[in-house]
């Protein structure tokens, strides 16, 4: 009998010592939990893009890939500017034009007197065909060099220059020259287009940067407005189109308005 007895209760401990934790044992439910199992965040951040692994595990982004959903931006860049890091069609800019978070010796130093060879574009946001303002330091590093296209909606040269940018061989910018819109295309090369005038002389707004856009959709070409005419007044060309080459390292100006200069000075860097 008292081996009977003794085999019933050793079941009955075995049956207890079986349950799961988080069943009758461990109190499911939450009621008995002691917290101890909480997790805590050690700050690992494994692909150094500002969002600790934690972080990208509750996102739902890649701990090891600093650009989840491969749009450009790193996924902590994206979550610092609103813009979602699983998503490739929600980046910080529209057209997925670089952003730079850390604009160190960018200086609002204005656009006062003329645009000299070695001297720093002055830090300053200009509006987009996208309707966003855009600081052309965000530029910095992205490529060797930037292009600065001053234009007008008026201008008959500046819109075969467009076009040819665009990927039309319509002579305006021998075929030797297509290397470089290919450059740009593929961000090798930085392009902008500054439109100060309208058609009919009046300051360019909004409306005709997206009616350029519409016209010419050009990849990785950012179509600002220059409709205070800061820009075509510090470079000061005597006529448009007029082409200018930034150094996308120091930021400074390589070349002011010189057409071919810039032309054969990017095509020897290709």
């Amino acid at each position: 009998m008292r081996l009977r007895l003794f085999l019933l209760f050793l079941a009955l401990a075995l049956a207890v010592g079986c349950v799961p934790r988080g069943g009758r044992g461990g109190g499911g439910g939450g009621g008995g939990n002691s917290g101890d199992d909480e997790l805590v965040d050690d700050g690992t951040d494994t692909d150094g893009d500002g969002l600790t692994d934690m972080q990208e595990d509750e996102l739902g982004t890649d701990p090891e890939d600093p650009d989840s959903d491969g749009d450009g931006y790193s996924d902590g860049a994206e979550v610092e500017n609103d813009s979602d890091p699983t998503n490739n069609e929600d980046g910080i800019f529209e057209g997925g034009f670089p952003f730079n978070a850390d604009l160190e010796g960018c200086e609002d130093s204005g656009f006062s007197g003329g645009a000299s060879v070695g001297d720093q574009l002055p830090c300053a946001a200009f509006q987009t065909q996208f309707d966003e303002d855009y600081n052309l330091w965000n530029l910095r590093g992205s490529a060797q060099y930037l292009v600065i296209d001053n234009s007008a909606v008026w201008c008959g040269p500046c819109n075969a220059m467009a076009e040819w940018l665009d990927g039309s061989n319509n002579g305006f910018i021998d075929p030797a020259g297509n290397p470089i819109r290919e450059a740009v295309w593929d961000g090798t090369v930085r392009w902008v287009t500054a439109i100060y005038e309208d058609a009919t002389g009046s300051p360019a707004n909004l409306a005709d940067l997206e009616s350029w856009y519409q016209e010419y959709p050009t990849d990785n070409v950012l179509v600002l407005g220059d409709g205070s005419q800061q820009l075509i007044s510090w470079i000061g060309p005597p006529g448009i189109p007029s082409l200018s080459l930034v150094d996308l390292d120091t930021m400074e100006m390589v070349i002011v308005d010189d057409t071919n200069g810039v032309l054969n000075a990017v095509m020897a860097a290709l």
